[in-house]
């Protein structure tokens, strides 16, 4: 079955969210004179992934989780932090610089942008996000962006979803394919708006959830695969849309 339109996560999808992290977080930390181990790197990913999976079940607001995540990173560190609010300011200064692809990233986009539709949604911070999308070239192939802080609801919420497909203009949903790297917001969240889904998972992880993807893929060229399935050599030409950020 092919797919003419794809519903893109960004980070750890088509960007490598963990380098960019350690990337900024380092810079941030000898801004602030406070030890770049990579112990102190790994508590800080700990509480920030723990964040925003409260994020995601809805527990609590993308402000709250920037407002504190540096104030739970000295708590769990030892360390005393004074300006977690400036800190995370700097963080998300330096993120927004770092667009590390993964290597084959832009090459699947070429080869399936004249067959589909292509849109990112995403749970980043839409500030941040913007400037990544444009830094990493991903501009030049999509159709639309669609962040959590500008459409009103977050992943797993059905309404991103189904908010990207209307501005789209995409009528036909059973031609659309979600594609994520996190089970319990991408792929959750597409199957709660009646999507199909595939998992992304280089890292071949466990799924210990009950959430359960159409499709799980370990490289760009399995997924490729899927959605080009069937199709002949000459490609259907989709009408691409010009956007601005």
């Amino acid at each position: 079955m092919a797919y003419n339109c794809l519903l893109l996560d960004m980070d750890d999808t088509l960007l490598s969210f963990k380098e960019s992290e350690r990337e900024s977080l380092i810079k941030v930390l000898e801004k602030y004179n406070i030890p770049a181990t990579d112990e102190n790197i790994q508590i800080y990913h700990d509480v920030n992934e723990g964040l925003w999976k409260e994020f995601e079940k809805g527990k609590i607001k993308k402000h709250v989780l920037e407002k504190t995540r540096f104030q739970k990173f000295g708590q769990a560190a030892g360390v005393e932090i004074n300006h977690s609010e400036q800190m995370n300011r700097d963080y998300r200064g330096f993120l927004s610089q770092s667009a590390i692809l993964f290597d084959g990233a832009l090459e699947f986009l070429e080869d399936v942008e004249d067959y589909a539709t292509i849109a990112i949604v995403t749970n980043g911070v839409e500030i941040v996000q913007q400037n990544r999308i444009k830094i990493s070239g991903l501009i030049d192939f999509v159709d639309g962006v669609y962040t959590s802080e500008k459409v009103g609801a977050q992943k797993p919420n059905k309404q991103i979803f189904i908010s990207a497909l209307r501005d789209l203009g995409v009528e036909k949903w059973d031609k659309v394919l979600v594609v994520g790297d996190r089970l319990q917001s991408d792929i959750k969240g597409g199957i709660n708006a009646g999507l199909d889904t595939c998992w992304i998972n280089f890292s071949d992880e466990e799924n210990t959830t009950n959430i359960k993807p159409k499709y799980e893929v370990k490289d760009y060229t399995q997924l490729k695969n899927i959605i080009l399935e069937g199709i002949e050599d000459v490609p259907f030409t989709v009408e691409k849309r010009k956007i601005q950020l």
